[in-house]
């Protein structure tokens, strides 16, 4: 488990201390689960679940797949981005991994 929550952590190119403040946890209690020393409670794994978009199935390696079926995220609007908004092809590439990253954090507020 502490494989694949970092492997998902450094795809995200997110920090340790940006993803603990996502899930609403500590940075050194990441830090001990990621190293194995620590085992996340049930309300972590789903908060990481959410944050990665991928099922808890997956970070608890009951499974290879991502995504139970279904999930929004098979579907995701990302590669689309660009076609549904003009001001989106002034951007490069860096500003559109921020762009994505704001909006993944807006999630679950709306």
């Amino acid at each position: 488990m502490k494989t694949r929550i970092k492997e998902l952590r450094q795809e995200k190119n997110y920090t340790q201390e940006r993803l603990a403040i996502k899930i609403g946890a500590n940075q050194t209690t990441l830090s001990r689960i990621e190293c194995g020393l620590t085992i996340p409670d049930a309300e972590t794994i789903i908060r990481l679940s959410a944050a990665f978009h991928v099922s808890t199935d997956y970070i608890l390696y009951q499974s290879d797949q991502r995504f139970l079926s279904g999930h929004p995220a098979q579907t995701s609007h990302h590669p689309n981005l660009q076609a549904q908004h003009p001001l989106l092809e002034k951007l490069n590439p860096c500003q559109r991994t921020h762009l994505l990253h704001f909006l993944e954090s807006m999630e679950g507020y709306y």
